[in-house]
């Protein structure tokens, strides 16, 4: 079971840091849009929380507390997609 956990906890990983070299390559995007950036900081956190609460109890909750990364994961993802879509440069 630990090991499925690191492997999940690795592809969440990967894929928060190739959304950061994304927003990377514009860093203006995020001071023209400081309030989707605070809500994307905020689900970096959740996520950090919940990778700290699996590791530390070895459980998953019945699969909600994955199903609560994918979904914040997911929530990451639009944010990102929202900035870049309203963003006029």
């Amino acid at each position: 079971m630990k090991g499925r956990n690191i492997v999940w906890i690795s592809l969440l990983g990967l894929g928060l840091f190739a959304s950061g070299v994304a927003v990377g390559q514009d860093p203006g995007l995020w001071q023209r849009h400081p309030v989707l950036a605070e809500a994307e900081h905020h689900t970096h956190i959740a996520l950090d929380k919940l990778n700290q609460a699996q590791a530390n109890s070895g459980w998953d909750g019945a699969g909600h507390i994955q199903r609560a990364k994918d979904l914040l994961t997911r929530a990451d993802q639009e944010i990102w997609a929202g900035a870049r879509a309203n963003d006029p440069h």
